[in-house]
Formats: C-alpha cells, structure tokens, sequence
C-alpha cells in the first residue's frame, strides 16, 4: 500500500449555488475562498489491485435521490473512471448544481466512496450508489472502495476581516455582497458543503409594491371591494388608522389619475402585512419592509438578477405583488445564483464552507469575532467592524420548536419541515442568547398547507401558490377560499378528513410535457389523467363532488360569488390534461427569533444594540407578528440583508 497525494483542482460551477475559486492572503490582498481549494487528498492506492481492473466503456446507473430518481453515466477508459455525468435528478436547482461536486470527487478519487456535500447528503449519496453500480457492472470489485476518500476543506489564517457573516444563505449572501459595497471586507462562514441555506428550496417569491409592472394586471370587481373595505374597516390601534388614510391617498391618486392595471402602493402592502400578522408585528419594522421591498428588487436586478416582468400570487400573499425569476431560474435559484457569481469575482468576499459557527467572540462589551468549527479542529474568526447572525430559523429542530410553540397541538417529529433540515436549527439564535440578545415572538411558528406527504418539502408540482388551481378534500369537495392566510388554509386543512387535501390544477397551467411537472408524475407523486373521470378514480374520490368543485371555480370565474370567498383566480378549468397532488401541513417559518431594529443591529434584553453584532433574515423576530404572508419572507431576506451588510460595513 502506499499514500499518494493529489492536489484538487479548483472547481468552478457555472450558475452553481457554489462559487469557487482559490484563496490565498498575498500582500496583503484578500481573495475569495470557496469549495474544497488548495485541498490535499489523501488515498490509499492498492497496489495488488490489476491496473485496468476495469472494463472500458460506458455505464448507467440509476437510484432514488431525495426528490425523485438520480441516473450517472460513467465512462470507462484504459480502466480508469475517466467520466461521470449526472444525466438525470429531480432535485431542487439549487442542489442539483451544487452536487456536480460529487463526479469530480469521484474522478480525482478514482473511487465512489468519497465525501459528500454536508446539507445535501441524501442525494450526494444517490450519485455514489449509482457510480457504484455502474462500477460493479464494469467488473470492479466492491472491497477494492471500501476506505473512504476525505477532502478535508483548508483555509489560510489568519482569520481577520473587516465583517464577518454567519451563513451562506439567502439573508447572509445578501449582507455579505451589501457590506462589500459600503466598503468592507468580508468572510462567510457557511456549516453546509453549499450555499443557499433554506432560500434554494423556497418558492422565491419576493413581495413589493410595483405600480410599473401591476399595469399589465387585471383587478376584479373583489379585489376592488377588498381595498375598499381595507381603507374602511374600523382601525385597530394609530399604526393602522395611518396605513389606512394613506391607502385612501394612493388610491383616489390611482382612481383619478385613470390608471391601468391591477393597483398596489406600499402602504397597502404593510397595512395586509400587520393585519395579516395579527397585529403583532413591529410597525418601525414593517414600514422599512415594505418601503424598502421596490428597492430591494431594483438592487437585485442592478446585481445581475433575472426577474420575471409577470407578478404572481404567492401562497397566503393576499395580493398579486409577488416576483419571481425567470423561468431558468427557479425557486430561489434566481437570488442564490445572482449572488454566487457575484461572490465569484469579487476580490474582497471570502467562502468559507464546511465551516460552522460554535460561539460569538465577546471582548469587553463588543462582539468582535466568531469561534468555527472544521473537520474537528476549532478557529477564531475576528472582525474588526462586525458580525452578522444570518443563520435562519428553527423549523427544523423539533426540541426547539416544540420548547417555544404556542399556536398548535403539537409540532414533534411527525410534522414535516420545508426548509433544509441541516441550516433550520436554530444555532444563530442561541448563539446570540448567550452573549445578551433579547428573543421575541418564539412561540409563533408558521405551517405552510404544501407539505409533501413524507417529506415536508414544498418542491412538487401542482403548487399551492399562484392561480388556476382549487383545494378539495378526499370526498373531492372544495372546503376554502384558496387564497387564503397560510395559518387559515392550514386550520381548514386539519379539519377535513385525514388532515390531507388535494391540489387540482389542468393543462391552462401545466400544459402537456411540462418539464416541472413531468417528473413528480413519474415518482407518482402526483397524478396525472386525461378527464376529469380518470382522476378522481385514481384520487379514488367521488367523480361527482370533483366535477361539481370545478364547475363552482368556473362559475367564480365568470363572475358568480364565492361561498367561500375566493377573490383571486385567472381562467376556467376543463383543460386536459388534470393533475392532482395530495398535501399537508408542514412547518415552513419560525416568525420568531432576535430583536433587532431598522438598522440590523440585535438588541439586548433592555432593547439596546449589542455592539458590533447584528443579524438578517428568519434569524430574527418582530417583522411579521403571528403570521408571516407568503413571498413577504425573500423580501425580508433581502431588504435586511442589505441594511445589515450596511450597517455593520459602517462599524455602527
């Protein structure tokens, strides 16, 4: 046996989650550090092995991954594994980009059995069983991989920067790019072998008030009356009275001035955002949501993001102002990618993966640096200007979040979760606890009616959010209007039988060979008929109910009330072919968290800035009280993101 050692070579992902780059302090000068650079890796090279043990050619491989099924082709030459292609995944974009990892691994290793990406295991694990398989069927024998090849991931000290940002996720790559353009230097440590945190399997919408692209809208006769009676309806306290008088403005100025389209302004958008909250948002805190979402989607388009012009309808949004990306940028792909390239050339962000967050640095009273942990060895981070806590919620924690639930029976691990289930622990909140911060709102835990049964993921196709789509239970009745709160649909969720509903969608929204559906009808997930006869027989529900729940949307459509109070639909049902999903509750939001103020800074238990520490994201509380309204949370994401980034780049 003998040692023999390889120098990775530096791995750069095309619209990856992952920008990669080399990192070394020359002259002072800080380059950006990413994935598994200046690596050694250690193998172990069996020299009883024949060298061309393997047969030339091209193998197939095929497993289940996490989303669905994974196929590799493997190529075979001169007996070593010359190729590995990833020709087939269902996983989120996000992810997918960011395993193209795995088949370098492999080649450099010369061996299925290599490290995988920490936060995408699962499906790191379905690409080495399949190369595995396809090595098996190249006559490889199975003992000859059974050691484990490691990529332990390096960085050069010292660790000292300007501004040092915990997480790599939506919030955290936004605070990092924002603190570069005030001026600073910065280093994002990020516990997961990606970037992106939960933001990759978001929806991606991102909620703000836009009069230009509203204008190619249509507004119903209901979305009239639901201004009306916003600007109507006796106020609950001043902070509502003023939204409403200042909603009456903007719209007797859109009345008068005869414009077109569907309306909005942002006054309008915090008054939905605290009513929608139950009041319990902080109104500083909202008005610098809402005033700053337009802003927030022109800095991502200045930045190199893909924004479709079309405003959607997020779940529980309660208003058509949601922006999504364009359609080769999914999901929250369109925000992860905008900044991983951006990261990529720039010269003063460093990456550093692989690299958890333990503990803040506290010298006297300022925090000044970070404790992070990498392959079992400990290092101190220090920033000279500040730390940004951007590490996400706690939905995934089932102690924490049944500690500190408050609105439901219970949410133990029989409760799925929609965000990745590594980066939803809740660290960046204790963390901050112990060195003073003051936690509000913990108890308000939002579920999300899109669960995936299993799973708790939200990535399958039909979706709840946009139009062109009705909820019924398993007798096939409609039972809510579905463009309801998120709390509402998921209360009217758990009462019908089974605590399950079914989305029913048709070919007006996934036409035939809809790639984004194609695949969840192939895992059987979703299901797929040519009448409306045929699916409700594989639904197994009744074919009458079924019919009668369509012909009730179309008759809303054509301008008959709802019972139930639908106000937001688009065209008729009746388009082969018809889709139906089965759903469920699963915990999507922690609304609680850090106490901050309208420059990102925490504040402590007397609520009184912690100096040099301040935090951006679910990571936080008090922006969206008991209920958080789809496509508000990117928004968040990125509006206190960038004035995190701000402030802390300032030294405040």
């Amino acid at each position: 046996m003998k040692k023999l050692k390889v120098l990775l070579l530096t791995l750069f992902l095309t619209l990856s989650l992952v920008a990669c780059g080399n990192a070394n302090n020359t002259d002072d000068k800080t380059k950006k550090e990413t994935i598994d650079t200046k690596d050694s890796v250690e193998t172990e090279e069996n020299t009883d092995k024949e060298e061309a043990s393997l047969k030339d050619g091209t193998y197939t491989g095929k497993t289940e991954g996490h989303q669905g099924p994974v196929e590799v082709e493997v190529s075979i030459s001169d007996g070593k594994i010359a190729d590995v292609k990833i020709t087939k995944t269902s996983e989120s974009p996000g992810v997918a980009k960011a395993l193209e990892i795995i088949p370098e691994r492999i080649k450099e290793a010369q061996s299925y059995n290599v490290d995988v990406v920490s936060g995408a295991t699962f499906a790191s694990n379905a690409i080495t069983r399949a190369t595995k398989d396809c090595l098996v069927q190249a006559g490889a024998n199975e003992d000859d991989y059974s050691e484990k090849v490691a990529f332990p991931t390096k960085y050069e000290g010292p660790f000292e920067t300007d501004v040092i940002v915990i997480g790599g996720g939506g919030s955290g790559l936004s605070a990092a790019i924002s603190a570069e353009e005030n001026g600073a230097k910065v280093i994002v440590v990020e516990k997961l072998g990606q970037v992106g945190g939960s933001t990759v399997f978001a929806g991606g919408a991102l909620n703000a008030a836009d009069t230009e692209r509203a204008k190619s809208l249509k507004m119903t006769d209901l979305n009239i009356k639901t201004i009306e009676e916003a600007i109507s309806r006796e106020p609950k306290d001043e902070y509502e009275a003023k939204l409403q008088n200042q909603l009456k403005v903007d719209y007797d100025k859109f009345k008068k001035d005869g414009s077109k389209g569907m309306f909005d302004s942002v006054a309008f958008h915090a008054l939905q955002t605290y009513n929608g909250g139950d009041y319990e948002g902080n109104s500083d805190l909202i008005d610098t949501l809402t005033k700053e979402a337009p802003n927030a989607v022109d800095w991502l388009i200045k930045n190199g993001a893909k924004i479709d012009d079309e405003l959607g309808s997020a779940t529980g949004s309660l208003w058509q102002r949601s922006h999504y990306g364009t359609k080769d940028f999914p999901n929250g792909t369109y925000l992860i990618n905008t900044y991983a390239d951006k990261i990529e050339k720039s010269d003063n962000i460093q990456l550093h993966l692989n690299s958890k967050a333990t503990k803040l640095i506290k010298e006297k009273d300022r925090i000044v640096g970070v404790v992070v942990e990498r392959d079992g060895k400990e290092y101190e981070y220090k920033a000279s200007k500040g730390v940004i806590i951007a590490t996400g919620g706690f939905g995934a924690n089932v102690e924490m979040r049944q500690k500190y639930n408050e609105q439901w029976d219970d949410l133990g691990k029989q409760i799925g979760c929609s965000n990745s289930a590594v980066a939803a622990q809740g660290d960046g909140i204790v963390m901050a606890e112990k060195v003073g911060a003051e936690l509000i709102d913990m108890g308000l835990i939002q579920l999300h009616p899109n669960g995936q049964p299993g799973t708790g993921m939200m990535m399958g196709q039909p979706h709840t959010s946009g139009l062109n789509r009705i909820f019924v239970n398993t007798e096939g009745k409609r039972f809510v209007a579905e463009d309801q709160r998120r709390d509402v649909l998921v209360e009217s969720i758990y009462k019908q039988p089974e605590g399950v509903m079914w989305i029913v969608a048709d070919g007006t929204r996934y036409p035939e060979g809809d790639e984004k559906i194609a695949n969840d009808v192939e895992t059987g997930k979703t299901f797929k008929a040519n009448t409306i006869e045929e699916l409700a027989e594989k639904m197994e529900v009744p074919v009458e109910n079924l019919k009668q729940s369509i012909e009730q949307y179309n008759k809303i459509v054509d301008g008959e009330k709802d019972p139930l109070g639908l106000q937001s639909y688009d065209k008729k049902l009746g388009k082969a072919p018809f889709y139906a999903a089965k759903r469920l509750p699963t915990v999507h939001h922690t609304m609680g968290g850090l106490k901050i103020d309208t420059s990102g800074r925490v504040l402590d238990k007397n609520s009184k800035p912690i100096s040099g520490l301040f935090a951006a994201g679910e990571v936080t509380g008090d922006i969206h009280g008991a209920n958080r309204l789809g496509g508000n949370a990117i928004t968040d994401v990125v509006v206190f993101g960038k004035i995190a980034g701000e402030t802390a780049a300032k030294g405040e």
